[in-house]
């Protein structure tokens, strides 16, 4: 059986033929793959450049700070909250982040609001609300052993904070400022034994729950929340305050080393908001942005009524202390909103944390009870600005009169 015939081999014009269409299909391959590739870097060059600047942004942060919470958690609370208003001109964005109980587990954080036996029924509507709100983690420092073991007695979480030798006879020059004293080097042994601690008053009054963890993985050491004008001096020289009453303190050694500060300051017995607004200007602080909070373009309280509120700052401010190396944070009004009367003209947004809420003109020219006017600033917080659209408690009303409610003659 004969073999199977070859082909003949294609001759040398048509082989040459068929080589130059190979490598034309090469050639042109490689150019529309050079193209896609030039057009994918432009399209991809918007993106570059902002990571590279996000990149910037993080080296230039100091290393605590960068466990913040994530874009996409902060983008999507901001969104839900366009529609909302404020009464002080912003709407805070601020606590919205979502702390798993692993990452809660982590650290030891308390919340101590600080009492005597006069203040008693305050501090157990303050306990309660936090408890109502969700927090688990709030204790009441009692100053004295009547009010330690009433609060016992009632199962109340306590933690004895005694003043020794107090000077009752003074409640405010003496025992008020003891108390002031007191607590700043409770917090201050507390952070050095590695907790988180939240300082506040007992009339401070909470809207919504904000896991104080948050506040740890954001990563400043210590957190302060704006005042009216107290101290005027350094008002009208720097253009803000801080509150002496609410402040988070985060563990470390740059924190450890401001308390020692502020304790060394106080001594035995202090005005709080007066030592640590002179204390402030002393930390040589170096604020984010390249400019103090009080600037030109910042944004401030409008209120024609009232003074005493108009021009005060909103913004939130950040910065870190060249003297001890802690790093400052203070929130936002809108937040941590604290004004004199103002309700419910500038009440704050349903993303408030809590309020510090006072009245216009003191207690009532004397003819209230200020335990039970207190008492009632947290009904006529609710009222006005928490929940308006539930009604007035016009009894609390009567009783904080003094508050700029168009109603208050009732």
């Amino acid at each position: 059986m004969d073999p199977p015939a070859t082909a003949a081999p294609p001759p040398p014009q048509q082989r040459q033929r068929r080589g130059r269409g190979t490598t034309f299909l090469i050639q042109r391959t490689l150019i529309i793959t050079i193209c896609f590739v030039i057009l994918s870097l432009l399209m991809l060059e918007p993106l570059a450049r902002n990571s590279v600047q996000d990149h910037k942004q993080e080296i230039d942060l100091p290393s605590n700070l960068r466990s913040t919470p994530s874009l996409l958690q902060v983008q999507t609370k901001t969104i839900a909250s366009k529609h909302l208003t404020s009464g002080v001109g912003l709407v805070t964005t601020d606590g919205q982040w979502d702390i798993s109980p692993d990452v809660s587990a982590k650290y030891d954080v308390k919340i101590l609001g600080f009492t005597d036996s006069t203040y008693l029924p305050i501090a157990k509507v303050w306990y309660d609300r936090l408890t109502k709100l969700g927090y688990n983690e709030h204790y009441i420092g009692a100053h004295d052993k009547a009010a330690y073991d009433n609060l016992i007695r009632q199962n109340y979480r306590v933690l004895p904070c005694f003043i020794d030798s107090p000077q009752l006879g003074k409640r405010v020059t003496g025992f008020g400022r003891q108390i002031f004293a007191a607590r700043m080097k409770f917090a201050r042994d507390m952070v050095k034994n590695g907790t988180h601690i939240m300082v506040t008053d007992v009339d401070n009054v909470f809207s919504r729950y904000v896991n104080p963890v948050g506040f740890i993985e954001e990563g400043f050491d210590v957190y302060h929340a704006y005042e009216m004008r107290y101290p005027l001096t350094l008002h009208r020289k720097h253009g803000f305050v801080v509150c002496g009453g609410h402040h988070f303190f985060r563990s470390s050694e740059e924190t450890a080393r401001f308390l020692d500060m502020a304790v060394n300051k106080c001594g035995d017995k202090c005005d709080d908001q007066l030592m640590l607004n002179h204390l402030l200007w002393q930390l040589e602080i170096e604020w984010d942005g390249g400019h103090p909070p009080s600037h030109p373009g910042a944004k401030r309280v409008s209120d024609e009524e009232y003074e005493m509120n108009n021009g005060l700052l909103v913004e939130s401010a950040t910065g870190r202390s060249r003297l001890t190396n802690h790093t400052i944070k203070i929130w936002d009004r809108d937040f941590a909103w604290r004004l004199s009367g103002g309700i419910p003209e500038l009440c704050p947004s349903k993303n408030n944390w809590l309020g510090m809420p006072s009245t216009n003109g003191g207690n009532n020219g004397g003819k209230t009870d200020k335990i039970l006017s207190k008492l009632a600033l947290f009904e006529l917080w609710d009222d006005y600005c928490l929940n308006p659209e539930t009604g007035v408690d016009k009894k609390s009303v009567k009783i904080a009169c003094n508050t700029s409610v168009t109603d208050c003659s009732l």
